[in-house]
């Protein structure tokens, strides 16, 4: 029989233990500046192991000099910028004046009931369904977030046992191991550039993000149509960031290359490890150039360069950024942890080596 878990009572809101370990686990996964920053909002001290640190945030949440609600609002903040997918969209054709208006915006939200997320912030923690947390809007921009939780059975052999028999029959029990996590999806609008990405926090391969997409969509439908936004084709991408390269211009370094011909072939060039380039070799620059002119782009490897590569005026890195670009899907996917200026400046640079020709919107899919 599951464990029941116990529920505690918060100025904020309730949660129930299970609830609160998996916030703080969460909290306590990010990189030590994150969990730093925290810390500091909260006047707490960042000394120590992670063990001590746990700790502390235990006697904050008992003595209520913390909240849990605060922790997950850090989260919601920091999250989003994490382990992601994410697709680019152009905005609307038609007008989109009244987006920009508070006040327009505040009565088109209440009149479809969800005026209360309006520039607020709700903590919540493993709904069972999708739901808004926020809508954040000013004149510039608008962002709405949504959360659920989604829970798995992961293979562990660790746990597996083989002295069981059944009428004389031997019996191997294979184990499976119970995972839960926070799933965050956000959905940003530019009103000035009128352009939009759709941001998934990474889960499990075996999820589909079309169906994550698909929620998402369905529940801000009644008061935003997802359909009047255009998803940016990645296919192109992957070719232009192949030929900046071989050209001497690019802003990546490619670990390796997949084209797929109009048959469904594939090609794909690889180096020999993620720190060494894969153009370079004559051989192999003359078969991905001649691949590349009959192909699509189907999956690209790229390390996106800092400050001290080629073209890098206004460039803000720091350190190389890991981008796989899934041209089969139309997302660029992000499998470490990143600053948001981080990511908002590396999903400007794809956008602007994108396509001309955008596709109606489609949702993503799992590559």
């Amino acid at each position: 029989m599951a464990k029941k878990s116990t529920r505690s009572t918060h100025a904020s809101g309730t949660f129930t233990s299970d609830e609160q370990e998996l916030i703080l686990t969460d909290l306590l996964s990010l990189k030590k500046t994150q969990i730093g920053v925290f810390l500091e909002r909260c006047r707490l001290s960042k000394s120590g192991t992670k063990d001590q640190i746990r700790m502390r945030l235990d006697e904050a949440l008992v003595d209520e000099s913390i909240l849990l609600s605060q922790v997950v609002e850090f989260l919601d903040e920091v999250i989003p910028w994490g382990k992601q997918h994410v697709c680019l969209y152009t905005g609307p054709k038609t007008s989109i004046t009244n987006w920009r208006k508070p006040i327009w915006l505040g009565a088109h939200l209440k009149k479809h009931r969800v005026g209360k997320y309006l520039n607020a912030s709700l903590p919540l923690v493993l709904p069972e369904k999708m739901k808004i947390s926020s809508i954040l809007h000013n004149e510039r921009r608008l962002r709405v977030t949504a959360i659920k939780r989604r829970d798995w059975w992961e293979r562990n052999p660790e746990y597996d046992r083989s002295d069981a028999t059944v009428a004389g029959d031997d019996i191997e029990l294979r184990a499976y191991v119970h995972r839960v996590t926070r799933s965050l999806v956000a959905f940003e609008w530019d009103l000035i550039a009128n352009n939009a990405i759709l941001q998934i926090s990474q889960l499990p391969r075996r999820f589909d993000y079309t169906k994550v997409a698909e929620e998402f969509f369905n529940l801000i439908a009644p008061w935003l149509d997802a359909s009047r936004f255009s998803l940016v084709e990645m296919r192109a991408t992957i070719k232009k960031l192949h030929e900046l390269e071989e050209d001497r211009r690019g802003e990546t370094r490619s670990h390796s290359i997949n084209y797929r011909t109009t048959q469904g072939r594939r090609f794909e060039g690889k180096s020999a490890s993620p720190d060494d380039p894969l153009l370079g070799d004559a051989v192999i620059d003359a078969a991905m150039g001649a691949v590349r002119s009959k192909s699509v782009g189907h999956l690209g490897n790229f390390y996106w360069l800092p400050t001290n590569g080629k073209n890098t005026k206004g460039n803000p890195l720091e350190d190389e950024v890991h981008v796989i670009v899934v041209g089969s899907h139309n997302r660029v996917n992000f499998p470490t942890p990143n600053a948001e200026e981080t990511i908002r400046y590396v999903l400007s640079r794809i956008r602007s080596h994108s396509t001309v020709s955008y596709t109606h919107l489609t949702l993503p899919t799992n590559r």
